[in-house]
């Protein structure tokens, strides 16, 4: 029989937290010794949307927090592992700045599903940042979400666009939603008047919904564009033709958030939706392969540390003027577990208008020990690691 120890430890609280309590899950197959481990989980911030990156008009030096990047979310869970138990432990990479990858390109997706960002003919929107993850295995086969033990989503892109205050700022959606306890993703912001439909947070069995403006069209209508299992929404490939307003890309998650709005013939592209957050036995519904009980695996606790739409990762309201409803900064920065250099972070606005381009988000981070154990180990870097359990 199991026996697990008394809760003794607390993670530092967030502007918003869920907890959650024991499952009660069986260790399918069990019969071997298991240790207790405790994760913290920062998903990858999207990368900013450019200015006009065809000339020198409707450029800005002054307007900053438009068009900006998403926050990875931050998942803090602890888990059971039956012992000699192999994890791959694998932290998501940024979501790439508009213009970054070239004038006229798409932004690459962040690693681990963010979504690619779109062009329009006069600019270019940032990508989704990708997912951080636990998987039962050891390889990249094995991300898929029958294996996944624990997922914390990557931040939006942020969309295309004049490079000064519009109507709707174009930022992409950050961190895990507060509207909702079970781990859904942020929306993407509104960019110009014409976008009628936000790009969708991921949620707990779906894709979040690519965004929709009036004018011409006004969406990406392809099926890649909607978020998907893992995926973050993609932008159309190549230059969609319209004039202006190009949408960010999707994070990635459990299930992606949906590429952002373009903008017709108008301005500003929408914001892309953050992914969706995951911990496989904590009870909530997810679709089957996240319903499932994993041999080893026993969920013990977790808590999913919340974004407010509109407020940084600390609290600090950034609704007023110079604000702009952006959400590029991660909760728990004030965590003294928090690698620092930026992580999670979204793409910051860049004010220059000769270069036509914006900046990258930042790669997430996991960090972990056996459960009131000894020494953190630090994995800050984008790419995989596979951790054997004692």
């Amino acid at each position: 029989m199991l026996i697990y120890p008394t809760l003794k430890y607390a993670p530092l609280p967030s502007l918003t937290g869920l907890s959650g309590g024991p499952a009660g899950l069986g260790l399918a197959g069990s019969g071997g010794a298991s240790t207790e481990y405790e994760f913290w989980l920062w998903g990858a911030g999207g990368g900013a949307g450019s200015q006009n990156r065809t000339g020198g008009s409707y450029h800005t030096t002054s307007y900053t927090k438009i068009k900006e990047g998403g926050a990875g979310g931050v998942v803090y869970v602890r888990m059971s592992f039956t012992s000699g138990t192999s994890l791959l432990l694998t932290v998501g990479g940024k979501g790439r700045g508009g213009g970054q990858d070239g004038n006229g390109t798409n932004s690459v997706g962040g690693y681990n599903g963010g979504g690619r960002g779109s062009v329009s003919n006069n600019d270019g929107s940032g990508s989704g940042g990708g997912y951080t993850g636990i998987f039962l295995g050891s390889g990249d086969s094995d991300k898929t979400q029958a294996k996944s033990v624990v997922i914390s989503p990557g931040g939006g892109g942020g969309g295309g666009g004049p490079g000064y205050y519009n109507t709707g700022f174009s930022n992409g959606g950050g961190g895990i939603t507060d509207s909702n306890t079970d781990g859904r993703g942020q929306q993407g912001t509104r960019g110009g008047t014409a976008v009628v439909r936000l790009a969708g947070g991921g949620l707990l069995t779906s894709g979040g919904i690519r965004g929709k403006g009036t004018p011409a069209g006004g969406e990406y209508n392809n099926v890649i564009c909607d978020g998907a299992a893992l995926q973050g929404g993609q932008g159309i490939s190549g230059n969609w033709g319209n004039a202006w307003g190009s949408g960010g890309g999707g994070g990635g998650g459990w299930f992606g958030g949906g590429v952002g709005a373009h903008d017709g013939n108008n301005w500003d592209g929408g914001g892309g939706g953050s992914g969706s957050a995951f911990v496989r036995g904590s009870g909530l519904t997810y679709n089957a392969d996240g319903n499932a009980s994993l041999s080893g695996v026993i969920y013990v606790s977790h808590t999913f540390h919340r974004q407010t739409f509109g407020y940084d990762g600390d609290g600090t309201n950034n609704t007023t003027s110079t604000g702009y409803y952006n959400m590029n900064m991660p909760t728990q920065t004030g965590n003294a577990l928090y690698p620092g250099s930026s992580c999670a972070y979204g793409g910051i606005f860049d004010t220059s208008p000769a270069d036509y381009t914006s900046n990258n988000g930042n790669d997430g981070a996991i960090i972990y020990r056996p459960y009131n154990t000894g020494s953190w180990t630090t994995l800050s870097t984008s790419g995989n690691t596979v951790l054997t359990t004692v």
